[in-house]
């Protein structure tokens, strides 16, 4: 049986309102203070790939490591991601054709929506360093990053099958060097391996690992007694830690506690988190919130905000702000029941076929 995790889900979505808050403060009136507010909250961004670490591993840390059972766990990872990620840049594409046709303005033309940057789009690479700046739905570089983190899984079980937490605790101390040498030399803020976007594939690689890690020695933990609420005493800590600007490992190292306390917390048939049931259908859908809101944010902002309100009134920004936010849940929701699962299993399903037919045909050879 699945093990549903639903602090896991109750964060994810609390990091997806935030992350969307961010986002859409960029438009207040003297946005520079309300952002620089935002910005001490960056590294919940890294909570969202040490679970999906923790997850994956422990939905497929089982699976044989050969060249099979690889292609079909990518295939089942594509599927899941794919959809939403397609869907949500063929919005930014059909603005971006909009633009260089000369109907809409922008100034983010040669930067933002430059067609030059639409195959790394396309093909997942946007968040590998082959890009110098963020384009199109500038939130996609996680769902790059996760797909690079993907690739790699045959390394992670590589690592487990080598004395399992030792092995996993290792090749995340080797992801960790490399990024500390690479980014030795950094003096803007964004260059560090901790902020930065455009080559966050290999950050992710990292957080990803540790969730592993976590999966597996969370394995052999008995649950503490109210570990759920331990757990969100340590997730408040990590938000102290964030706004006193603490090292981004006590950070990262806090985050990993509270993880773990909330996977122990649902280990026991999960009675204890039975309160966030009726928040389900919405903690479901913290990534398609996450994709969505900047497609939202082209909309309400860009558009009704800026060119059909037109007014700078902080007051009225901030009764505004609910509107927009509302609007990608429901869209999240929508998306993910009638337009992500469908599309999703028929890519799964198409791709599955044309693997058995190429397989069946090579062991026939």
């Amino acid at each position: 049986m699945k093990q549903n995790y639903r602090l896991f889900g109750a964060w994810r979505l609390l990091a997806a309102m935030l992350v969307m808050a961010y986002h859409f403060s960029h438009s207040a009136p003297d946005a520079e203070p309300v952002i620089a507010w935002f910005e001490h909250m960056l590294p919940l961004l890294d909570m969202f790939f040490i679970m999906s670490g923790f997850l994956i591993f422990e939905h497929y840390g089982g699976m044989k490591n050969n060249g099979e059972s690889y292609i079909r766990f990518l295939i089942k990872r594509l599927a899941r991601l794919y959809p939403l990620h397609f869907m949500t840049l063929s919005v930014f594409v059909a603005f971006a054709i909009l633009v260089h046709m000369g109907l809409l303005h922008s100034q983010a033309a040669d930067t933002r929506y430059n067609l030059m940057s639409l195959p790394a789009n396309l093909l997942l690479l946007q968040a590998w360093g082959v890009e110098s700046e963020l384009t199109f739905n500038y939130v996609s570089w996680s769902v790059s990053g996760e797909w690079f983190a993907y690739l790699l899984f045959p390394l992670v079980l590589f690592a487990f099958s080598f004395r399992r937490a030792i092995g996993l605790a290792a090749l995340l101390a080797i992801f960790i060097v490399i990024l500390e040498v690479v980014d030795s030399g950094a003096t803007d803020k964004y260059d560090f391996w901790f902020n930065t976007k455009v080559w966050s594939a290999y950050r992710i690689a990292a957080d990803f690992v540790f969730g592993a890690l976590l999966c597996v020695l969370a394995r052999g933990l008995r649950p503490p007694q109210f570990s759920q609420w331990l757990a969100w005493g340590v997730l408040g800590l990590v938000f102290v830690a964030m706004f006193a600007d603490a090292n981004i490992y006590l950070i990262l190292g806090l985050f990993g506690i509270a993880i773990t306390l909330a996977a122990l917390a649902d280990k026991e048939g999960g009675s204890d988190t039975s309160w966030l049931k009726p928040v389900a259908p919405v903690t479901a859908v913290s990534f398609g919130v996450y994709l969505w809101h900047p497609v939202i944010e082209l909309f309400a902002y860009s558009l009704v905000w800026k060119r059909i309100i037109g007014v700078e009134d902080p007051v009225l920004f901030w009764l505004y702000m609910p509107i927009p936010a509302i609007v990608t849940i429901i869209v999240a929701i929508y998306s993910a029941r009638h337009l992500e699962r469908p599309l999703g299993k028929w890519l799964e399903s198409t791709l599955t076929n044309a693997f058995e037919r190429r397989l069946a045909s090579s062991r026939h050879a």
